[in-house]
């Protein structure tokens, strides 16, 4: 009894230091451009922009004679948000999906960088430039949403088209309260967090938390394509920089009057079975007031994370937007 006693003190002793060093394992600086797995479409590339390693996939499109995509995921995810969507919206558009910095096999450093959306903008903007693209639509969900808007407003002739999926550009007064925030902002507390997330023991549980009360509709298919790419976006996860992306709306700063002058044709979707359902509705309210253009589309059963629970529905209603705004354009030009 003895000795089962002491194992057993020995084994809830060890597990948790299993735990952290499996946490601790993630890249700051991925100079050698290393990939946790390789892409289920496309090809891996990098670009070095002040210094930093950013990773992108690029999915060439099945008609060389259209334009490029570039497409942003949420918060804590990786290129991989968008795996659902690229064999619909790759039929007709080159697709760049990248790791922003802080995220996937992109560099994930400690200093100097904040993750705010305007940094993050800024990165992106270089990129378009490093890899000559006279202008690009830009599709983002959630935190990676904001960052398109911003890029829109700031960069307007960088960028064709918007995509914005329940991202937004108003502050709430109250900001919503997340015990990850607070995890994460501690050392010890926080990697042992991270390395929880990134062992995989959670992996179902964080899936179900994302598609919500659509995860019963799901098939089983459906159910391993989300689990997957869940996975795939914890196991890299990095505490300073999750953390500090959580902190976006207290650390970037406010463009809400800059982005009244955005021109750019924009695509708004959200979901009215959203957590944060009442963030995108303000967004909303905004956009009616002050960018009427905005096209609006919500849905009575839609998550938050939409491109996962809705693919083909938002391709094919991504590819309508553009489709409309090309021939309207090619009428005014005559």
């Amino acid at each position: 009894m003895r000795r089962r006693l002491e194992i057993l003190r020995f084994i809830v002793f060890l597990f948790p230091w299993m735990i952290l060093s499996i946490g601790c394992n993630y890249m700051v600086k991925n100079e050698k451009h290393q990939t946790y797995s390789k892409p289920q479409y496309g090809l891996d590339k990098f670009v070095v922009i002040h210094d930093y390693n950013i990773h992108y996939v690029e999915i060439e499109g099945k008609n060389r004679e259209e334009e490029t995509i570039l497409l942003i995921p949420g918060a804590f995810s990786t290129y991989r948000d968008w795996n659902r969507m690229i064999p619909f919206l790759s039929k007709h558009y080159k697709l760049l999906a990248v790791d922003y910095l802080g995220v996937g096999d992109s560099d994930k450093p400690k200093s100097k960088f904040q993750y705010t959306v305007e940094e993050q903008a800024d990165l992106i903007a270089r990129m378009i430039k490093e890899l000559r693209i006279s202008k690009v639509h830009v599709a983002g969900v959630s935190y990676g949403g904001v960052i398109a808007l911003n890029l829109a407003t700031r960069y307007q002739e960088m960028v064709g088209k918007i995509v914005c999926i329940e991202g937004g550009v108003v502050k709430p007064k109250k900001l919503p309260h997340h015990l990850k925030k607070k995890l994460l902002r501690w050392p010890l507390v926080g990697d042992f967090f991270v390395s929880t997330i990134r062992s995989g023991l959670f992996d179902e549980i964080t899936a179900k938390s994302v598609i919500r009360g659509a995860w019963e509709k799901m098939s089983d298919e459906e159910r391993r394509e989300v689990l997957e790419i869940i996975s795939h976006n914890n196991k890299t996860a990095s505490r300073v920089s999750w953390s500090r992306i959580s902190r976006t709306f207290e650390n970037s700063k406010d463009f809400v009057e800059e982005v009244k002058g955005l021109e750019t044709p924009v695509l708004y979707l959200y979901g009215k079975n959203s957590e944060f359902r009442w963030m995108a509705e303000m967004n909303v309210d905004f956009f009616k007031t002050h960018l009427p253009r905005v096209e609006i589309i919500s849905f009575e059963d839609g998550v938050h994370d939409l491109q996962l629970q809705k693919p083909k529905e938002m391709g094919e209603l991504i590819l309508e937007f553009l489709r409309r705004n090309r021939l309207k354009e090619h009428a005014e030009a005559l």
